[in-house]
């Protein structure tokens, strides 16, 4: 278990999401179910020519409730149940905003069958852990409920079901009940409330003013919140929670038959309360809207700019030819996203980073949009870049190569798709046919998807391509968003005169770079094994090359088409200086933006174009490490890949400068929350001041520079030991001849890891005085933490014992912080205990609050920890908080990251594998007796640290 305090800032995120759509099985004639034309036209089949999955049963009830099952065995003995209800935060009455997600949170609060403040505790112990296994979200058009079920047993199932149909008609929304959950949900407000929420709010308001979406956000507003009552809940609950509005999703190791006719027992008699409303999501957006601006001004926002043509939505049924076309407009948004991120990559950049996107508005409206983050809050200049850049995709069009560099990452994310389709898990499954329903698209398979792909890319031109992007930003005028920290003079016509400067800027076309090959494909002659051997009971094969690198290889079938890497160098932040103060906050962040010698971070994206691989290294507390995944066929490549940012780091002038705009775009948001100054400022004050924790000044991380880290990260990239992880769908024999070319080539490095001894040694704070800390932010928002010192990981049942203590103290506080005292949301007890530094842990709490409730968490914090010391915990509360940990070891080992996680040190750490073995057989023999010494021994009042955030003002 690694020890994690470090803040890693990623440079660029990109996620790629690939659209899964629906299928349709024969309904068995055994049921009562309704027939398969009723089906078809229930699911929007008969409306489409794509075909659904027939690997799912797709049903309809006579009542209207749709379901669908789909056997999927990852994992195994395991299952995803979701329960989708068509009404959202639009639904929302007159001064109760907020009610739709309030009736989510009373689904947990009491029904028929299920007394108030029971539902969660019997979950628990049939092993669903609250928030992991256990939740719901409210959408503004959507509410779903949520069970990953750890087994598939008789009882589970039904338990699942019972659950399911309580909430669907019994819940009981008792008035007191319905005050009890007011202070939790107002809780979660302010915890949830930051400026990234209020520029959301604000900005659709401007983009759909007068739609149902532009009232507010789902979660509602304290006004509203405060309004609610439990008889307008009822009404919501009875004109909404109906069959006709209702999707039942089960996915898992299960029999689709055996479960369609428990669903028809369990809910062919469910009847509508109420007559059946209408949509509450309809609006029309008006399409000869003139052109406008608008002005969102918060201290602690970003500065950025938007430009959004809003449409109507698109209402046409899901098609082939519609899929077609959103194939163009994905491409041509594809490669003005690529743009704009070298543009973001260059030394003299004037933005931070830049986002295209082609989308609808939460199923209002059809949008094309821009968003420019600027540096140094330079509006004008971000203004200029997003109006400019869209205008020269418009005015002269994309080219030929960055059609063809796009057309190759698509291709390879559904061939992707669909190579990996049969270890799917069954959580995405069912999240994507929820998904479907609600995009009203048809859940097809990823083969189909590839086939559609393949069909238009043969006969797909760059002038359609060309074209489609125009459309999407044809057919309203442009509405302009600036976000900044301070009001301008004369806000509107300033901004009014800027665009109307920047459109009279002429545009050049768009001149592509010459396409490059990988030029670091050769690191001396192949290397040689010394040593091959296997862990026999955990099935790891063992190696050591000439040079004294490191391998460990793990096969497993949990991942089709999917390999992962872990590579480790040397002795990370072990043997980083602490000044200057942030390099491994820098290295994390953008070593990877230096590029290579030979390629530039840019180049390398384009060269990279349609392969399955990344480029990081980062440093973590033990090592700098590449965690990556990648497909069999891809792995040469990747290994290549890191290889060179080893033996060759770029260390260029644009990585350098993205890293002193990333800290002054993100750092002084830090300021704006209790959790943001949490996380820059308590890891340090827990490591009595040690640099290589939290976060630095603004000043002193803008400071660092690439020849600073690379005098400190030289010695271990040169020849610090390597130590190799491979787990996943590959060959032994191809992954060890793989890294024989690359990592085995290497010179020789260290035969083994040092000590690092004068690395490992830090310090928890000798004084215990309570330690106040300020945000700028909310004044009603706050935070109270309480640390207990423990020690290291190194003393396996001791670390499962405070693992097992720390869940139980997370149950005593949720139910007495949130459910008692309704003083906050989400309350959090966590044990950490260093694998690196010596005698280094601490098991804490840490709540978010109102400031005036700080000192009320605190007494109960302290009474919960003197209980435990005072007499062992019951057996049903040891058996809530140790079946979800032991549900989570059977899952882990089912999951590669957990494999991947355990066999990247397998050489050098052994201890790891023996903590592994054990882990579920400790967990197990943990007596209450052991527990209540562990509170006597570490939950000590003189020991505690607290530390308190409010607002400075």
């Amino acid at each position: 278990m690694r020890f994690k305090f470090l803040l890693t800032v990623s440079l660029l995120t990109i996620s790629t999401a690939v659209q899964i759509s629906p299928s349709f099985a024969q309904i068995s004639a055994t049921t009562k179910a309704a027939t398969s034309t009723e089906a078809e036209r229930a699911w929007g089949f008969t409306k489409s020519d794509i075909a659904p999955d027939s690997a799912v049963r797709f049903g309809v009830l006579p009542n209207g409730m749709r379901y669908a099952v789909m056997k999927n065995e990852t994992p195994k003995h395991t299952a995803a149940v979701r329960m989708r209800f068509d009404i959202g935060s639009t639904a929302d009455l007159k001064g109760q905003e907020g009610g739709a997600h309030f009736l989510e949170h009373m689904a947990f609060n009491g029904s028929k069958r299920v007394p108030e403040g029971e539902m969660i505790k019997l979950l628990e112990r049939l092993g669903l852990a609250f928030g992991a296994d256990t939740n719901a979200s409210t959408s503004f058009t959507e509410t779903t409920y949520k069970l990953d079920l750890p087994q598939v047993t008789p009882a589970l199932i039904d338990t699942a079901m019972m659950l399911m149909r309580e909430t669907a008609s019994e819940l009981t929304l008792a008035p007191a009940a319905v005050e009890r959950e007011r202070g939790i949900i107002l809780g979660e407000m302010r915890a949830r409330e930051s400026f990234g929420l209020r520029q959301f709010r604000d900005q659709v308001a401007f983009l759909a003013p007068g739609t149902p979406i532009a009232k507010g956000l789902p979660i509602g507003n304290e006004a509203g919140i405060r309004g609610v009552t439990a008889a307008g809940l009822r009404t919501l609950y009875d004109s909404f929670y109906s069959p006709e509005r209702a999707t039942l999703v089960i996915v898992g190791d299960v029999d689709p038959a055996a479960i369609e006719t428990q669903i028809v027992s369990t809910f062919s008699d469910w009847r509508a309360k109420s007559a059946v409303k209408g949509d509450p999501v309809s609006a029309t957006i008006a399409t000869d809207r003139p052109f406008a601006t608008k002005w969102f001004i918060d201290p602690d926002v970003p500065t950025s700019v938007s430009i959004t043509v809003v449409k109507p939505a698109r209402k046409q049924p899901d098609s082939v030819a519609q899929r077609a076309l959103d194939v163009s407009e994905a491409l041509g948004n594809a490669m003005l996203n690529r743009r704009l991120a070298a543009l973001a990559r260059q030394s003299d950049a004037r933005l931070t980073n830049a986002s295209a996107s082609i989308s609808d508005l939460i199923s209002t409206a059809q949008t094309a949009g821009i968003s420019v983050t600027a540096k140094d809050r330079d509006w004008k200049a971000a203004l200029a870049i997003g109006e400019q850049e869209v205008r020269r995709a418009l005015t002269h069009g994309f080219t030929k190569a960055e059609l063809t560099e796009q057309l190759a990452n698509r291709r390879t994310a559904s061939k992707n798709a669909a190579d990996q389709a049969s270890t799917r898990t069954s959580a995405a499954l069912a999240g994507g046919i929820v998904g479907a329903l609600e995009a009203e698209r048809i859940f097809s398979t990823p083969a189909d998807g590839l086939a559609r792909f393949e069909a238009v890319a043969a006969r797909l031109t760059l002038a359609e391509v060309n074209s489609a992007f125009v459309s999407a930003w044809s057919g309203a005028k442009p509405l302009l968003y600036v976000a900044h920290n301070a009001p301008v003079a004369g806000a509107e016509a300033t901004l009014a005169q800027a665009w109307e400067a920047s459109t009279k800027v002429a545009v050049a076309p768009f001149a592509s770079a010459a396409n490059q090959a990988f030029a670091h494909t050769d690191f001396g002659p192949i290397g040689k094994i010394v040593a091959d051997s296997r862990i026999t009971d955990l099935d790891i094969r063992t190696l050591q090359f000439a040079n004294n690198v490191r391998l460990n290889i793990k096969k497993t079938d949990f991942e089709k088409d999917r390999v992962r890497v872990s590579v480790r160098i040397g002795g990370g932040l072990l043997e980083f200086p602490q000044i200057p103060d942030g390099l491994g906050t820098m290295m994390s962040g953008v070593f990877a933006a230096g590029g290579t010698t030979k390629h530039s971070a840019d180049e390398l994206q384009s060269i990279l174009a349609g392969k399955s691989v990344s480029s990081s290294l980062n440093a973590e507390e033990n090592s700098l490490s590449s965690y990556v995944a990648t497909t069999p066929a891809d792995l040469e490549l990747q290994l290549q890949i890191i290889a060179a940012l080893v033996t060759a780091p770029g260390y260029r002038a644009e990585g350098q400068a993205q890293w002193r705009t990333l800290v002054g775009t993100f750092l002084p948001t830090l300021d704006s929350q209790p959790g943001g100054v949490a996380a820059r400022d308590v890891p340090r004050i827990l490591a009595s001041g040690d640099t290589r924790f939290g976060f630095a000044s603004e000043a002193a991380l803008k400071a660092l520079t690439y020849d600073a880290l690379k005098k400190v990260i030289t010695p271990a990239l040169t020849s610090g030991p390597i130590e190799i992880g491979i787990v996943g769908d590959i060959d032994e024999a191809t992954a060890t001849g793989l890294v024989a070319k690359t990592f085995g080539a290497l010179p020789t490095r260290l035969s083994a890891f040092p000590s690092y001894a004068p690395g490992s040694k830090v310090l928890f704070p000798k004084s215990r005085a309570p330690i106040t800390l300020r945000h700028s932010g909310k004044p009603d928002q706050g935070m109270a933490m309480v640390y207990w010192p423990t020690t290291d990981s190194r003393d396996a049942r001791r670390e499962m014992r405070l693992t097992l203590l720390s869940g139980v103290v997370q149950l005593l506080v949720t139910e007495q912080l949130r459910e008692t005292l309704g003083a906050t949301y989400s309350p959090r007890a966590t044990s950490d205990m260093s694998s690196v530094f010596t005698g280094f842990g601490q098991l804490s709490v840490s709540s978010t609050a109102e400031p005036a409730k700080i000192d009320l968490i605190y007494k109960a914090i302290d009474a919960i920890a003197a209980s435990l010391a005072a007499k062992p915990p019951s057996a049903d509360l040891i058996t809530r908080a140790r079946n979800p940990m032991l549900e989570s070891i059977q899952r882990n080992r089912r999951e590669n990251s957990w494999w991947q996680g355990l066999i990247d040190e397998a050489q050098s750490l052994p201890a790891d594998l023996k903590t592994a073995r054990e882990a579920e057989a400790v967990l197990k023999s943990i007596s209450a007796q052991e527990l209540q010494a562990a509170a006597k021994l570490y939950l000590k009042p003189a020991t505690a640290l607290r530390i308190r955030i409010i607002p400075k003002s």
